[in-house]
């Protein structure tokens, strides 16, 4: 009896730990019977390379839900970052700097959000909502509503650009996964964001100063909405000012596909990776079918509420409900 409750035991361990890649391993098995196209190198790595700005928004996405937060702002926020990054990559040339000059605007950004919700004790919707209003207007207001095309020379170079046969967009996700399970995994300000998305009260009365560490995780969520907004605009090598609309959904979709539960206080870099790639292999082979632009926005729809669910239903499971 034993042996059997620990063999089931280690069964739900290995579904739970690694079911996920089950999941994108079958689904790539079945876009490859349906398209001959999908599985080809080229496809494979335009898949990857288009993947790196949902992933991006989805690991800021995760920091927040893990913390007990959200982000209905972020697709905005990455607009406003990207196309703040051009006029300083213009004026100094320095990819460097620019990408740098994104960070700290998604920080600043966020960090205003993340003060809403720590300080004035706003609901993080609700805060993340006004902030989306906001920073949409402000965009708008600073483009005039018209695309900025004066990017100066070489500004696409990250979002266009290859190391090798290795698209450059595919680099910088990967080096931004490992620098997420990192701090997650690796470091207390992590173990603190799981406690303070886990259980507020039993994390304020270990001494976790929740306030603190809510604000704390939309500024470090920030990074990635910067580095987000410059990698799409050097993507599209332009700055479009309706860009990002409706990435905050595709963030929370990845997230919750990868295993962040939406109630806070579980989920792992790893994890959101493979839910972004998910999220990218769906969009890929719906465009291979031709399948019209305006449905795939009902499925995306779709999708969110499927992995709520799935994610609702996988938690009364835990808890023996």
């Amino acid at each position: 009896m034993n042996t059997n409750k620990s063999a089931k035991d280690k069964v739900g361990f290995l579904v739970s730990k690694f079911g996920i890649v089950v999941v994108l391993f079958i689904l790539v098995i079945v876009c490859s019977i349906v398209s001959p196209v999908f599985l080809t190198a080229t496809n494979i790595l335009n898949v990857l390379r288009q993947v790196c700005v949902v992933a991006l928004v989805a690991f800021a996405e995760a920091v927040l839900i893990i913390s007990g937060s959200i982000d209905l702002s972020a697709g905005t926020l990455m607009c406003f970052s990207g196309i703040m990054a051009i006029p300083v990559y213009v004026s100094t040339g320095s990819i460097t700097i620019a990408i740098g000059a994104a960070i700290v605007c998604g920080i600043v950004l966020e960090g205003i959000s993340g003060l809403l919700v720590s300080l004035f004790n706003l609901p993080p919707f609700v805060a993340t909502l006004a902030m989306n209003m906001s920073a949409r207007g402000a965009v708008k207001l600073y483009t005039g509503g018209m695309v900025i095309t004066d990017t100066g020379e070489n500004f696409s170079f990250m979002g266009q650009g290859y190391l090798g046969i290795i698209p450059i967009p595919v680099i910088v996700m990967l080096i931004a996964t490992i620098a997420l399970w990192i701090v997650l995994e690796k470091t207390r300000f992590g173990r603190n964001l799981y406690a303070v998305g886990g259980n507020a009260e039993a994390a304020r009365a270990s001494g976790i100063n929740v306030k603190r560490f809510r604000l704390y995780s939309f500024i470090f969520a920030g990074i990635f909405i910067g580095l987000a907004g410059y990698m799409f605009a050097s993507r599209v090598n332009s700055g479009v000012p309706t860009a990002g609309t409706g990435y905050e959904g595709q963030g929370i979709s990845a997230a919750i596909i990868g295993g962040v539960g939406f109630a806070g206080g579980t989920g792992s870099a790893g994890g959101v990776l493979v839910g972004a790639i998910i999220m990218g292999v769906i969009s890929n082979i719906l465009n291979l079918m031709r399948v019209d632009s305006y449905l795939q926005e009902v499925i995306n729809g779709i999708i969110v509420v499927v992995a709520v669910i799935i994610d609702l239903q996988t938690k009364k499971k835990r808890l023996g409900q």
